[in-house]
């Protein structure tokens, strides 16, 4: 082989060299949806926004609005037809506790017709719920091999709820067909364990002595309504307006009164054991000792 011939040889294996994928120099990229996370989780609504949309996309559902509020994340959501609240609800519970926002414990969700001002429903989840959930699988007894139950624990199974009253049973028909209005309604004595009266008009209602544990009245309208000695343990009362209202003597136990406005507000004898009253409105309230609150 001449000079000539070599020459050539080693300009064609350089070049081939020249052209050969440089795979140990590449540095690896994040993708657009990598970058919508990270971004949401710096609290961005807006790629915030772009991701919900994208998890309710089959649902045929979207955002209408969203906005953060200290630990808490309110959001709207919206659709043609009324959102199917049992199947959005963990969907987006789920998806927000794996997405793993800074500092965020607890979502707002409120479920809206497409033109209409006020929401059909409201539910607040706890975004660590899928923690407790996924102990609560695990420490679930076992079954070996020849049938005898393994060695854990087993969680007693919770006390029957109280049914609710036939008046209950008429209220929620009306509630879901869309009325919102129920002021001045008397409920005296009544069994309304776990109803939801989100949003409704319940100004100066007649609640004495009434049955409402488990209750949602989130941002209800209950100024100057009637609450004494009713049960209200674990109810949510966030948000509502409670000017005036009467709660004497009534059970809080656990109740969610965060971001409530009670002004006015009669606790004499209350029981306010364990009662969330983050960012709520205290003005003029009649403590259950009998002190007022300026």
């Amino acid at each position: 082989m001449n000079l000539k011939s070599l020459n050539q040889v080693s300009d064609e294996s350089q070049a081939s060299k020249d052209y050969e994928p440089a795979e140990t120099a590449q540095t690896p990229q994040f993708s657009y949806q990598d970058q919508l996370v990270q971004l949401a989780q710096q609290r961005d609504l807006e790629a915030l926004t772009t991701l919900i949309d994208q998890k309710l996309a089959e649902q045929a559902v979207k955002v209408a609005e969203i906005e953060f509020k200290n630990n808490l994340l309110q959001l709207s959501i919206e659709s043609s037809e009324i959102p199917e609240q049992s199947i959005v609800v963990p969907l987006l519970r789920d998806y927000l506790s794996q997405l793993r926002l800074p500092e965020l414990t607890a979502v707002t969700i409120y479920g809206q017709k497409l033109g209409q001002e006020l929401p059909f429903w409201m539910e607040e989840v706890a975004l660590d719920l899928l923690i407790l959930d996924a102990q609560a699988i695990t420490s679930q007894p076992t079954t070996n091999s020849s049938g005898e139950g393994a060695s854990h624990p087993v969680t007693p199974l919770p006390d029957a709820a109280p049914l609710p009253s036939e008046i209950a049973l008429d209220i929620t028909a009306k509630y879901e067909a869309g009325e919102r209005n129920f002021a001045r309604i008397n409920l005296k004595d009544e069994a309304l364990p776990g109803i939801n009266l989100t949003l409704a008009d319940l100004q100066e209602a007649n609640f004495v002595w009434c049955n409402l544990r488990k209750s949602s009245l989130s941002h209800a309208n209950l100024t100057s309504a009637q609450l004494r000695h009713a049960d209200l343990t674990n109810a949510n009362l966030q948000g509502a307006k409670l000017q005036g209202t009467d709660l004497q003597g009534a059970k809080l136990q656990g109740a969610n009164l965060s971001w409530a406005v009670l002004r006015g507000t009669n606790l004499t004898d209350a029981d306010l054991t364990d009662v969330n009253f983050q960012n709520a409105t205290l003005e003029r309230v009649i403590m259950p000792d009998g002190t007022m609150l300026d």
